[in-house]
Formats: C-alpha cells, sequence, structure tokens
C-alpha cells in the first residue's frame, strides 16, 4: 500500500493505493473521502461533484449550497438544531454537522492516515485512522470530550454512492423502516413501512430495496425501524457487478439510515448507507428519544466502520 500527498481538484489530498483500490482524502475539505476507485472494474464507487470541482464552505453553511458528493462524517448531528442537553446552553448546532466545513489535520503513517479535527461549538476532538485492508477500507474512529460537562453528539457516516436502475439494498434481518422525510412516495415522516416490500402513499406496491431510475425525479431518507438486528448493510453498484458491503459494531452503531436521490435533489443521482449511533438524524430527536450515550468528561468514545468492496461477476 502506497500513501501519497499532492493535489485533487485544486484542493491538497492524500491519495492511498493498493492493488484494488485507490482513494483520495481533503483533509482542508472536512476530511472528505472524495474519491473511492475499484480498479478491478474501473468503477468509481463514490458520487462526484455535479459542478466538476469543490468550493471551500463557510463554518455554519447549508450543506445543500455546496457540493454533495463523496463520503463525509457527521458530527454532533445531521440536521441543524440546538443543542439539547445541560452543559452547554444557547448552543446551536449546524447543518449536517460540523466537521464536513472545517479543515482537518491529516498525518501519514506506516499503513493508512490519521486525521484529527476540534469541535468549534463544543468541546471535543474527533479523530479518524483510515487504512486499506485488500478490497476494503478501515476506519477507526475516537471522540475525546475536552470538556467539563457530559457530551451528546450523534455521529452518521455520509457516504454518497454512484448508485443505478439496477441497484438493490441488502438489509439483513430487516422488516420494517421508519419514513423520516415527508416523501410523495411513503408519505408522512414517522410512517412505518414493512421492508422490503410495502404500500405507497397512493395504495401502490413499493419495493424498498431497489433504487429505481432517475426519472423518478424522488428523494427518501428512512431508517431501519429501531436498533439493526446486526451492524451489516449492503448495495449492489455497477449494474449488479459489484457489492458496496459495510460491518459496524452494532452495540455502538445501532443504527442505520438509507438516503435515495432518484434525480429528487439538485437533478443528482446517489444513494448513502448512514450507519449511526443515534435515532435519528437531529441530535435534538435522539437525545429526545434517549438513543445516545453522554461521553463523560476527558472520556473517550470509539468506534468503527468497515467497507467492503466484493465482485459479483
Amino acid at each position: 500500500m502506497a500513501v501519497k500527498p499532492g493535489v485533487f481538484s485544486g484542493l491538497t489530498s492524500y491519495t492511498i493505493e493498493n492493488e484494488w483500490l485507490k482513494m483520495i482524502v481533503l483533509p482542508e475539505l472536512g476530511g472528505k473521502i472524495a474519491s473511492l476507485q475499484y480498479k478491478p472494474q474501473q468503477f468509481e464507487v463514490l458520487f462526484q461533484p455535479s459542478a466538476g470541482q469543490y468550493q471551500l464552505p463557510r463554518y455554519g453553511a447549508d450543506f445543500a449550497c455546496y457540493d454533495t458528493s463523496g463520503a463525509d462524517e457527521m458530527y454532533p448531528t445531521i440536521d441543524r438544531c440546538p443543542y439539547p442537553a445541560a452543559g452547554f446552553p444557547g448552543v446551536h448546532l449546524p447543518d449536517h454537522g460540523e466537521l464536513w466545513s472545517i479543515p482537518w489535520t491529516t498525518a501519514v503513517t506506516d499503513d493508512g492516515l490519521v486525521s484529527r479535527v476540534h469541535g468549534i461549538a463544543l468541546p471535543y476532538t474527533f479523530e479518524r485512522t483510515l487504512r486499506l485492508q485488500r478490497q476494503g477500507i478501515h476506519m477507526d474512529y475516537r471522540v475525546r470530550n475536552t470538556g467539563q460537562a457530559d457530551l451528546y453528539g450523534l455521529w452518521a457516516f455520509h457516504g454518497l454512492v454512484c448508485c443505478d436502475e439496477g441497484s438493490k439494498l441488502v438489509l439483513p434481518q430487516t422488516y420494517e423502516v421508519m419514513n423520516v422525510h415527508d416523501s410523495a412516495v411513503l408519505g408522512r415522516a414517522g410512517t412505518v413501512h414493512s421492508f422490503p416490500l410495502s404500500v405507497g402513499q397512493a395504495g401502490q406496491r413499493v419495493d424498498l430495496s431497489r433504487i429505481g431510475p432517475r426519472s423518478l425525479q424522488i428523494t427518501a431518507k428512512f431508517y431501519v425501524q429501531g436498533k439493526v438486528a446486526q451492524g451489516t448493510a449492503g448495495l449492489t453498484l455497477n449494474s449488479g457487478q459489484l457489492l458496496y458491503h459495510l460491518t459496524f459494531p452494532h452495540e455502538r452503531v445501532p443504527y442505520l439510515g438509507v438516503w435515495v436521490n432518484a434525480g429528487g435533489f439538485k437533478g443528482e443521482y446517489n444513494c448513502a448507507l448512514e450507519p449511526s449511533t443515534g435515532y435519528y438524524d437531529s441530535l435534538q430527536q435522539a437525545y429526545r428519544s434517549k438513543s445516545l450515550l453522554p461521553v463523560k468528561p476527558g472520556a473517550v468514545q470509539e468506534w468503527s466502520l468497515h467497507i467492503d468492496l466484493i465482485p459479483l461477476k
């Protein structure tokens, strides 16, 4: 495996490469994983910027106003909201959290990259160690509470991948999902649907495991209902030739969201599997549902995520 500094689309980058994979990370753009190529199929896994370039965001800005591409880390929330617990009165958390919009420091190690960033609205240090393992990526995460009060934070992996009309979700032991955004197809937020087959708002049969074509001009966001039974999820890509497979410790990362954009948002076409430490997108909502564990002052919260790219043909 080789790690090389460089420039990608005008930004400082690190390229990590082995026989099967080539990955590009942008430290000054929130530690974004900008590209993940599966070399045996010459396939780009991650959705690329529609504008063909990046713009460095302003802290606290609307996530949708910038590139919606690649893989970003969401912490300490996804939706904009006030901090819901005691200890930090008057703190408001920005859209899609803090990390995507601020630069990270990155160091090369013997087998990958270690990236760190300090919270702005809240006192914490977020660290991600990233390395390649054959046809997979392994990421270890650490959040340290550097303040004097209990810290509540919600993490989710926001990895937008290049789906296609034949892409199929693989969610083992999932029988129900909750719609969390108002949807023309799935109805009001809070509606529970059977998985994979359900009935849409107009009484139509809906296969929630299928992404569908861009021409649908719809978006959908749903979560596996409650905690996941096991920490795995997958999505078929590249016309059924590749399985994008996630593994995460379900005792520490017990929730899973799915975002589908079949042309309904910015005309883009992508999908995301979003393992999360809280339920669901808003830290305020997750706190109210008691789905979060606090990080004590000086303590560390740890978890991991592994992504395998498995050829199917």
